[in-house]
Parts: structure tokens; sequence; C-alpha cells
């Protein structure tokens, strides 16, 4: 069974998430989701690694999951959104870490995204993060989207659900997918899954003007050489990937990130491992327990 846990922040606000605790643990894997979905979806890879000794925390994100008791307020994001989810990202896993045991940190979509400014903001001698669903070399093009939102957000629409940069910043995915019976295929192969996410209110939703401004702005930044130069070179980073997600360009986007982190970084130990007839949701694919070992042999090594 799932526990709920809090992590404060600096300034009061707090970021919720569920933990699943393993009998005996011998590791710790901190983790945060993507856009549009929740903590709760990943119980089954909980099961698999509580079984396998690893203790997991996944992160809700602001105006997700824990984060939003009402659905009416679903991807409502405060100023500062990205910088404040690093830094719950930090004290989650320093929590975790009192008991003693390694910490690894995780993210899925949006959340690998997170990780990727996290290694920069919080970077540390050794640490190991998991970079899931990712994508990397498009900083030109995030300076163009986030200065297009600044000019169409202001208080008066923050909160308000923005089609047009929705539509900018996902439309993409549904048209890469040919012969699509939902323009949600580009999920995953497994049509269960995609059919129990379009049933999930907490799932799917429009994103508000205010989302698309703050994640835009953190966006920006992270693919900048003097971030990228933050992260330490001591790091074990394990990029994993769907060949056929339109996220990672099909994969064009995590060779990049491994190119970047491994030859002009010098973190020698970045591993990218994509994965054929996969799509974005590689937990929730029929071969997804391939990815799970992948993932459990990278943080046990």
């Amino acid at each position: 069974m799932a526990e709920i846990f809090e992590t404060t922040l600096h300034d009061g606000k707090v970021l919720k998430g569920r933990k699943w605790v393993a009998k005996e643990a011998k590791a710790n894997l901190v983790f945060i989701t993507g856009m549009d979905e929740h903590s709760a979806r990943y119980e089954g890879f909980a099961k698999f690694l509580n079984e396998n000794g690893v203790n997991l925390q996944v992160i809700d994100h602001f105006g997700q999951g824990l984060n939003c008791p009402d659905v009416k307020d679903i991807q409502k994001w405060p100023k500062d959104a990205f910088v404040l989810t690093l830094e719950g990202i930090e004290k989650t896993r320093e929590e975790a870490a009192k008991n003693g045991l390694p910490t690894i940190v995780g993210g899925h979509s949006m959340g690998s995204f997170m990780i990727q400014g996290y290694l920069q903001a919080y970077p540390r001698a050794d640490q190991k993060a998991i970079i899931m669903g990712s994508n990397g070399g498009q900083k030109g093009l995030m300076s163009i989207a986030y200065c297009l939102a600044s000019m169409m957000i202001h208080k008066g629409n923050w909160d308000k659900p923005n089609p047009t940069m929705q539509n900018l910043g996902l439309g993409g995915y549904a048209k890469a997918i040919k012969d699509r019976k939902s323009d949600l295929d580009w999920l995953s192969y497994n049509e269960e899954n995609v059919k129990v996410y379009a049933a999930d209110p907490y799932c799917g939703a429009m994103n508000t003007g205010g989302f698309w401004k703050e994640f835009l702005k953190g966006m920006k930044e992270i693919w900048k050489g003097k971030n990228l130069r933050k992260v330490n070179t001591t790091s074990h980073i394990l990029l994993v990937s769907g060949e056929d997600d339109p996220v990672g360009q099909m994969g064009k986007g995590v060779r990049w990130l491994e190119n970047t982190y491994k030859v002009k970084m010098g973190i020698s130990d970045t591993k990218a491992i994509i994965y054929p007839h996969m799509r974005h949701e590689i937990l929730n694919e029929d071969e997804k327990l391939g990815v799970m070992e992948d993932i459990l042999a990278f943080i046990n090594k």
C-alpha cells in the first residue's frame, strides 16, 4: 500500500506524492512524474522495485495528482514552479536518504526535464539519475516558445486553459503516429493503457497559460552550455526511451543527450537504452519488465 508524503518548500508551498516501502530495502528511488498524469500510475513499477529491495517515492507536480484535490484546479502552476520543483526533488531526496541507503533520482517525460535541471541545480559527486522519455538539443525552439508564451500569458489568463500553447506544445506528438486510432496513441502501443489514461480525469487535461509560461521558462535554460557544465562529471546517468517516442524525436533527442553528457561534458558513465517497438510510456508497454530490470540493474550497480 502506498503512503502519502509531503515536502515543504522554502516559501511554505507543499508538494505531495506517494511512497512505497520495501520490506528489506537496500536503496531508495525518488522519482517525479510526467505532464498531465499522477503518482498513482506508478504502482506497478513500485511493486517491482519493492520486491527487489528498492523504496520508491513518486512526486506529483504542482496542479497534478495529490497536489490538485479538486479537478477544476488541474494543471494550475504557481510562479517559479520549475525551480520550486527542483527544490522539492532535492528536499525529498534528502529526507529519503536519512535511512542511510543509496538514493537515486529519476523522472519521466516532463519529470525527466526536471531531472536534467536538477542535475545542474544540485550537482553532487557520484549521484545517479534516471532520465526517462526525454529529449534534448532544442534550446532555440524553447526560447522562441517562451517568448511567445510571455506575449500571450498574463495575470488575467494565467490559470485558464490555453489551447494555443497546448497545440503548439503537444499537438505534433499525435500527428507523429500514422494510422492512429486516437490522438493519445503516441503514449504507448498498449491500447488498454491508452484507454485507462483517457478515462482518468487526472490525466490528459489541457494545461493552463501559467503552466506553459513557467515550464518553458525552465526549459529554455537546461540545454545552455553554461548550465550543462554545472552537472558533476562523476555523475552516473541512465537514459531510457522508446524508439517510437515522438517526445524524444524517435530517439534522436535521446542520442543528443547521451553524446552531450558523455562526450561534450565528460560524464563518462552515461548510457542510453532505446527500446524497439515502444512509444512514450515505456513503463506501460507490453515489454515493460525488461525496462524495469534495466533500471534495477542501474540502481544496484
